[in-house]
């Protein structure tokens, strides 16, 4: 049996042997010849190469500072209860000894309005920035990715009719809307934060319609449609993937806006009165910048850094991820 064994596997060998050295004098006689093996190696090689220009590209100094900057706060906010002696109920609803007085050895940065610590106000407010505005995102993106998709897939007047009401609405100023919405149905920091996700709907799904629009023409979707997969499988499974990287960009930018839109809020007085919240602190010390300018400094550099971090972050993403950016960019040095 062992003897059967031998004589059909040396064949086979030989065989084998043959037909590698017959690929490689075509490789080398043939001008476009290329062997399977040899194109599924260089596609390797290309991915992992592609992988490693991304993360040098993301890994820039400017970027890695906005990394640093946002796990900064975002520590902050995850071991507030730790960093801070006070509760986020007695620095909302308490009040203290000593109304913006300076910085002492118990309260290092110093008090602010009704006698409470800036130092804890700063942290809790991380918190409830991050929170917010994570919310708000949270729902313009679902809402605006899940529109822009259907609405560009299937085309003609349903398309039409949802991007001209989203021409409407993107018309009219966000703050002037959340002014009504303020106005309709009181301070309420939910009703904040659904106005601010509502009103981010429009922008996100237009930035993912144009994607999609290219998109969907493509010889993968015809190929997936061949195969029999559905309208659902075919949008959120094929061209999802491929359209998401302006989505990821563009929320590492509006992150930080929407924190700004909120501290403006507060600031004017339209906040929610009863919540930690940075533009809050700015507008009780904004009648104090002489002779208690701890009281705002501290939470508009809380602001500043904050913003400023989402945006070094987009920034490096966008570098990263935007072909568009890319190719101008070489077309810059070309000249």
């Amino acid at each position: 049996m062992s003897q059967i064994k031998y004589d059909f596997e040396f064949p086979q060998k030989e065989i084998n042997f043959k037909r590698k050295i017959l690929r490689y004098l075509k490789f080398l006689i043939i001008p476009f010849y290329r062997p399977q093996e040899l194109s599924q190696w260089e596609a390797n090689v290309n991915q992992f190469k592609s992988q490693r220009k991304f993360f040098r590209k993301l890994l820039n100094p400017i970027t890695i500072l906005g990394f640093g900057i946002i796990i900064f706060i975002t520590s902050m906010a995850v071991f507030s209860s730790w960093l801070t002696p006070f509760s986020y109920k007695e620095l909302a609803e308490y009040t203290f000894e000593g109304s913006f007085s300076p910085p002492s050895l118990e309260h290092p940065l110093g008090q602010t309005l009704l006698g409470r610590d800036v130092l804890g106000r700063i942290i809790w407010g991380a918190v409830t920035s991050l929170t917010l505005g994570s919310i708000a995102i949270l729902v313009s993106v679902i809402g605006g990715v899940i529109i822009g998709i259907i609405s560009a897939y299937i085309g003609g007047i349903p398309d039409s009719i949802v991007m001209r009401i989203f021409d409407i609405l993107l018309a009219f100023p966000t703050l002037i809307i959340v002014f009504i919405f303020i106005s309709i149905f009181g301070q309420n920091i939910n009703i904040i934060l659904i106005a601010f996700g509502i009103l981010g709907i429009p922008g996100y799904a237009r930035l993912i319609r144009g994607s999609v629009l290219q998109i969907k023409e493509g010889v993968f979707i015809e190929a997936a449609k061949v195969t029999g997969a559905n309208n659902f499988k075919i949008m959120f499974k094929y061209i999802l993937p491929n359209v998401i990287s302006p989505i990821i960009i563009a929320i590492s930018f509006d992150y930080g806006g929407i924190i700004l839109g909120l501290a403006g809020l507060s600031f004017l007085g339209l906040g929610d009165p009863n919540t930690i919240e940075w533009g809050v602190d700015i507008n009780a010390g904004r009648l104090r910048l002489y002779s208690a300018p701890w009281a705002s400094f501290w939470p508009g550099l809380m602001i500043f850094i904050t913003v400023l971090g989402f945006m070094l972050i987009g920034d490096g993403l966008r570098d990263a991820l935007d072909p568009r950016l890319k190719a101008t960019r070489k077309r810059r040095k070309l000249r």
